[in-house]
């Protein structure tokens, strides 16, 4: 782009930062990373600003602007709860963020952009990042998915953004599906389908293809990414969709009815004292907020969450996916191999771990011991959680076959890296371990900032070789690159990817105790509940 003249400023080159999207100008600016020259984005509205008339509707167009927008801070993150610990700040679930506790707003669908294309006409693949929370918390700001990390390493334009959450992501109520003919909730959702669109429209401007966009997710943004990959609203807008340590077809972690939603909002506007939605479009946001928090259960499976809501959802997820009804992606699906973390370091006493294992596996209770053995009680402790984390490594499976028979490709994974130096999680590989490697966030200092540890020489070989996968999946569908550890593409045969220092396919020697516990949770049918339940367990504390 060369230098010119409009409105009376000059618009500088692609080079510092300086690009036009649909709404008008936008200046970032450039950081030198590894891989030569950063442009970054920050706090680019994707849709206009859900708030009073706008409160429980489906995302609008973004406004346009006059001159040349600044984008080098990041915007507000969605109204949530959120702790402080001394002087730094986290969601709910205690992951940290890089905003003040006052940055917490219901204007906050914005998205952010890190491009290391050097032209315009590059046309690098594109990776979106949905952040984690139980859909109640976090945001695209966290300290764990900054962008740099990754894009300053491959050439993969990364973008992450925010959604609405909790409450003012998920309300229904009869008199919005009569606004919505015929339907309503989900509204978060749809603004992750409205930022899709956003970045499909504009990402050219930043060097990226328009026609080669991967969503990534994990844990409540893996439920997210889950339902991109059923809803008909999302076909031919993305390319590729990767759902990261988050069991999409077990019935706890499936949307519920919209009936069962539109109840508890009932309830919250009882309590309020709210005759329709337009009084609770009128009401202070954090007014509101903190009745919910009263009145409505708030955990990651609530009560006030994503639904089937006859459009974006036709159905359960469990029942499109069985009914082959899934969109043309290329799927990368997977989960850490102690996901379920049970007792956090407390261990269980062996006698208690065996009653477990009579009670909820009668039928292989000598089998059970031997692929899950246990000579101590931190031994026993982790043997559950892994027991736990394999019954939900299921739901990767039962996704990957359903896209096998339906002639997509799908590659599944579990993730056994243990931090080379153990600090802070001796029991293995816990809830989302995946997220500091694909991100590279080593950046920042000797101490990962998302699991507090030290780094050492095998932790950043592995980065190498988990970026290398992303980054080709990203590209190209397909994993696989020149030099590293095949990963096959899913067929009947249990075909896992186990990431770890020694990656490799799961030896057919080890795939009876999958399909045993494959064969023992399609027995229960899709509405297996919270997977602890199932194996006799505390659920996560």
């Amino acid at each position: 782009m060369s230098e010119s003249k409009t409105n009376n400023f000059t618009v500088t080159d692609f080079e510092h930062a300086k690009i036009r999207v649909e709404q008008g100008w936008l200046q970032g600016y450039t950081e030198e990373v590894p891989n030569g020259t950063l442009k970054i984005f920050k706090g680019i509205p994707y849709a206009a600003p859900p708030v009073g008339n706008l409160r429980f509707r489906r995302p609008q167009n973004p406004g346009r602007w006059r001159g040349i927008r600044r984008a080098t801070q990041y915007s507000a993150a969605a109204v949530q709860h959120v702790q402080e610990f001394g002087d730094k700040k986290a969601n709910v679930h205690g992951v940290p963020q890089m905003l003040a506790p006052s940055q917490y707003e219901e204007d906050c669908l914005y998205l952010n952009v890190w491009s290391p294309a050097k032209t315009q006409e590059d046309k690098l693949p594109v990776f979106i990042w949905v952040h984690g929370g139980g859909m109640i918390a976090g945001s695209g700001v966290a300290v764990v998915c900054a962008g740099e990390g990754l894009g300053g390493r491959k050439d993969v334009i990364v973008v992450t953004l925010n959604y609405r959450l909790g409450l003012f992501g998920f309300f229904a109520h009869p008199e919005l599906a009569e606004e919505g003919g015929g339907t309503c909730g989900n509204y978060g959702l749809y603004d992750i389908r409205k930022a899709c669109l956003w970045v499909k429209e504009n990402i050219a401007a930043f060097g990226g293809d328009p026609n080669n966009i991967t969503v990534a997710g994990q844990s409540g943004g893996a439920r997210a990414t889950g339902s991109l990959l059923v809803s008909p609203l999302m076909n031919g807008i993305v390319q590729h969709i990767s759902v990261e340590s988050g069991a999409i077809t077990f019935g706890g972690a499936c949307p519920i009815t919209r009936q069962e939603v539109e109840a508890a909002c009932q309830e919250l506007m009882d309590y309020v004292g709210a005759s329709g939605i337009e009084d609770l479009r009128k009401m202070d946001a954090w007014d509101l907020f903190d009745a919910y928090e009263k009145v409505v259960p708030t955990g990651a499976l609530g009560n006030i969450r994503f639904c089937i809501d006859g459009e974006f959802l036709p159905e359960n997820y469990y029942e499109r996916i069985t009914a082959g009804k899934i969109n043309d992606f290329d799927v990368m699906i997977g989960s850490c191999a102690q996901e379920w973390l049970v007792r956090r370091g407390k261990g269980l006493p062996l006698e208690e771990y065996h009653k477990h294992l009579r009670t909820a596996f009668p039928d292989a209770y000598e089998q059970m011991r031997q692929w899950y053995p246990a000579t101590n009680e931190i031994e026993a402790e982790k043997a559950c959680s892994t027991i736990a984390s394999d019954m939900m490594a299921i739901s990767s499976l039962y996704v990957a076959k359903m896209c096998h028979r339906k002639g997509k490709k799908a590659y599944v994974w579990i993730m056994n890296k243990e931090n080379e130096t153990k600090k802070g999680h001796d029991l293995g590989c816990p809830h989302c371990a995946e997220m500091p490697y694909v991100f590279g966030r080593v950046d920042s200092g000797e101490r990962d900032p998302f699991f507090h540890y030290h780094w050492v020489g095998a932790d950043y070989d592995f980065m190498e070789l988990i970026q290398d996968y992303w980054y080709h999946f990203a590209k190209n569908g397909d994993p696989n690159s020149e030099g590293r550890p095949v990963w096959k593409n899913y067929t009947e045969d249990f075909d896992v990817c186990i990431l770890g220092n020694d990656t490799h396919m799961l030896p057919k020697e080890e795939q009876a105790r999958y399909r045993y516990l494959f064969d023992r949770i399609s027995a229960k049918g899709s509405d297996t509940r919270m997977v602890g339940s199932v194996v006799g367990l505390p659920a996560i504390d």
